[in-house]
């Protein structure tokens, strides 16, 4: 399996397996979704928010790839996150939303990948 097919698979796992966890999530009444767990972010919502803002600065930053990603020009409506530890979204269903959109741009930029882009370094 050459690296573009590796990400294309783990773009789809990730779409995958974030449905399986947004869908346990919501069989959890809204107190036990926002309980503070005593985990580094607290919460499951917050664990949820740090994922999805984590996954937004890092496709900002392939947003800024040299070979300029169509599939990422989405990204321009999306504010920076300043905290990866902040409340994004303070309900489940507009962060499962968030989620969803942001699974499909990942796969729609992984479909669009090419293997001399693999090789450039981003700053």
């Amino acid at each position: 399996m050459n690296r573009i097919e590796q990400i294309a698979l783990m773009a789809t796992y990730n779409q995958w397996m974030n449905r399986k966890v947004y869908d346990a999530a919501a069989q959890l009444s809204d107190a036990q979704v926002r309980l503070d767990r005593q985990a580094f972010f607290g919460s499951i919502l917050g664990t949820l928010n740090h994922l999805a803002l984590g996954d937004t600065v890092w496709l900002k930053r392939f947003a800024q790839h040299p070979t300029g990603f169509t599939a990422l020009v989405p990204l321009e409506t999306i504010a920076q996150p300043g905290d990866l530890k902040q409340l994004a979204f303070v309900d489940l269903d507009a962060l499962a939303a968030r989620r969803v959109w942001l699974d499909q741009l990942i796969l729609d930029w992984a479909g669009t990948l090419r293997e001399p882009d693999l090789d450039q370094q981003l700053h």
